[in-house]
């Protein structure tokens, strides 16, 4: 069925990321993008350079959606402790975004991919560290705080690829932010 839209940049940088979360930096071609696309590589060649500059869009896409937005929406929530609560939650049930994240970390040696997911990872862990902080732990306990709960994000996004995960992710995000000192949701 011939397109009767002209594909933009950001349908190919979709089409790309989808690629990449299934398949790696390496599963960003032009031909196999296309052909999800069912584009041409004419019309790939119109909007980009070379396949570098589609796993760039691809990766900047899954920056701004991925964290950037969520860390927008987060500013939004005045208790660090709810804030934290609806991250993790949030994060847990996004299997997806779990899967991506986990992806990229193992396929980093890529200097395009390594300076993104590097950049991404700390971003995360500041907006984390800053809530624990915020809760009153010290700096360095926030810190610290912060990587146990990102760690546990991605060893969930690990065992969800061999068809593990909680049945209730409410009860399993109360009791992953228990040890840190933040009380269950509200039923």
């Amino acid at each position: 069925m011939p397109r009767t839209a002209r594909l933009t940049r950001d349908d190919w940088a979709a089409a790309a990321l989808d690629a990449l979360a299934e398949g790696g930096p390496n599963a960003v071609a032009v031909e196999p993008v296309a052909a999800r696309l069912n584009a041409s590589k004419s019309s790939f060649y119109w909007l980009f350079e070379n396949r570098q500059a589609l796993l760039e869009a691809a990766l900047e896409r899954w920056e701004r959606r991925q964290t950037a937005a969520v860390v927008a929406g987060l500013a939004e929530i005045p208790d660090p402790a709810e804030r934290l609560r609806r991250l993790v939650h949030g994060a847990f049930a996004a299997t997806g975004a779990g899967d991506l994240a986990l992806r990229l970390l193992t396929a980093s040696d890529e200097p395009a991919v390594r300076a993104v997911v590097s950049r991404v990872t700390r971003r995360r862990l500041d907006v984390i560290e800053a809530a624990f902080a915020e809760l009153g732990h010290p700096s360095d306990l926030a810190r610290h705080y912060a990587m146990v709960s990102y760690s546990a994000f991605l060893g969930a996004a690990a065992l969800r690829r061999v068809d593990i995960s909680p049945e209730d992710t409410h009860a399993y995000v109360d009791a992953a932010l228990a040890p840190f000192g933040i009380p269950p949701r509200a039923p």
